[in-house]
């Protein structure tokens, strides 16, 4: 009598998954392809559900109660494990893309440390186990637990080390003295932390080497984090140099290097201290930059355009073999020739220059070297003569109504620039760069005066290139203001 009623629950059973299991299907599909084109990150999560999930379930429900088998039955088993294998896979899905992976910068859930991370999926996955052992295998877990129990303790023994790491990295992540991103000075090694996981920190040197630091060894050390309190990191140059150059001599010039290095902050303020006298006098250099990855490059222009500043300064810099101020006899004597003068005649501008002409100019004239990158002269500056282009090319720029410079010429050998300040006695309009390293002949105004009564055209010619630069600064000025 009851094998019709068996028969017609059946035959229920198996319409309803007949009708349901395709509807189910067809709704969850189109369900993923709207929150596909909206870029909806439980999209994936969705697709295991649909794909995995759900066929498992239907064949689960076949089994059960339309072949009729029972719950003990070890295929239903095999089954519903791995319907459980499959919604656990779904789980984590969930966790890694819809709640930490879609995070918003600056959310608790981007800075949730990875390794958390990876402690949650093993409990989620953990969690699914005991649900499958016990309703699905009927297992035990209080003789599992038991078994365990003296397991670990094994277990613990023989992993002392590794766990230890584990531990250790778990307290640098609750205490969070470091971060992805910091850059961290350990045991005479500074590096960008690129990763942090369960047992060791990896750390990225600047010389793109990977270091493997275990977390046990930064627990029980001790190390630098020089991305705290803040990026900003100040950086301490020493110098020396000699007893004959007065030491305000040597910080004006050295602040006036400090000045021009774009990647120096003016705040806090760059600082020269006299800090020692032995063979030489000894000045540190404080300056502080915006990122550590910035301080070799800064360090790197800081001394190249020292060492061009102590040339024209002359200034001895630290174990000399000789003093820096003969360097106009060293470069007069790279160019053929024994007087400063002499070289104006190797310019078509100053070729017909006679002796009487050239006379008395060696005081007045000299060649003085520059940093490929250096400002030679900012705008508004009032200038200390002509300069006259030996080697290397320079460009001349314009500040507009936005505070933007533009380049609206490039100057090189035999051409020269200083010429508003020399004959007008205003201020420069532009300001000049040295775009490679370069070399100049600066002819003081009297100097240039006594040129121009000699050979008239020259005055015609600083004239017109004066007017032409000018004309060029304020078209290039007023193309700006009309563009802003």
């Amino acid at each position: 009598m009851d094998f019709p009623v068996f028969s017609q629950e059946m035959l229920r059973w198996a319409v309803g998954l007949l009708v349901g299991f395709p509807l189910a299907m067809l709704l969850m599909g189109e369900a993923i392809l709207r929150l596909r084109r909206h870029n909806r990150p439980i999209v994936t999560t969705l697709t295991i559900l649909r794909s995995l999930v759900l066929p498992t379930l239907a064949a689960l429900l076949l089994l059960m109660n339309v072949v009729g088998l029972p719950r003990g039955h070890t295929a239903v088993r095999v089954v519903e494990t791995v319907m459980w294998i499959f919604l656990i896979h779904a789980a984590l899905s969930f966790v890694n893309d819809v709640v930490f992976a879609s995070a918003a910068e600056g959310s608790w859930q981007s800075r949730f440390p990875k390794l958390f991370l990876d402690l949650a999926r093993l409990i989620l996955v953990l969690i699914g186990a005991c649900i499958v052992l016990s309703t699905v295998w009927g297992a035990d877990l209080t003789k599992l637990a038991a078994a365990l129990g003296v397991g670990s303790i094994v277990i613990g023994l023989a992993l002392q080390e590794p766990l230890g790491n584990v531990f250790a990295g778990m307290m640098l992540l609750f205490e969070r003295p470091i971060a992805v991103g910091d850059w961290i000075q350990i045991d005479g090694t500074t590096g960008k932390v690129v990763q942090i996981t369960w047992r060791s920190v990896h750390i990225e040197t600047g010389t793109r080497e990977l270091r493997i630091v275990p977390n046990s060894s930064l627990s029980k050390g001790s190390f630098s984090n020089l991305s705290r309190p803040d990026t900003l990191r100040t950086e301490v140059i020493e110098l020396g140099f000699s007893y004959d150059d007065a030491p305000n001599k040597v910080k004006s010039a050295l602040m006036a290097v400090l000045r021009g290095i774009e990647g120096i902050l003016a705040e806090p303020r760059p600082v020269i201290r006299t800090v020692a006298y032995d063979s030489t006098v000894r000045y540190h250099v404080i300056f502080t930059v915006a990122r550590q990855e910035d301080v070799a490059a800064t360090h790197d222009e800081f001394l190249t355009r020292a060492w061009y500043a102590a040339r024209r300064q002359g200034l001895t810099p630290a174990f000399p073999t000789r003093r820096s101020d003969a360097g106009d006899q060293a470069d007069l004597a790279a160019w053929g020739v024994a007087r400063p003068a002499e070289l104006l005649r190797r310019f078509p501008q100053f070729s017909v220059a006679n002796d009487e002409a050239l006379a008395g100019l060696d005081s007045k004239v000299t060649v003085t070297t520059y940093s490929r990158g250096e400002r030679l002269i900012s705008e508004g500056e009032r200038l200390p003569g002509l300069y006259l282009i030996l080697s290397g090319k320079a460009s001349l720029l314009i500040r507009d109504v936005a505070g933007q410079e533009h380049e609206i010429a490039q100057v090189g050998h035999g051409e020269y620039f200083g010429e508003s300040t020399l004959l007008s006695g205003q201020a420069s309009e532009v300001s000049v760069t040295a775009l490679e390293d370069l070399e100049v002949l600066v002819i003081r105004p009297e100097a240039v005066n006594a040129l121009v009564e000699g050979i008239p055209r020259l005055g015609r010619e600083i004239g017109n290139v004066l007017d032409v630069r000018r004309k060029a600064a304020h078209a290039a000025r007023r193309v700006k203001a009309i563009s802003h």
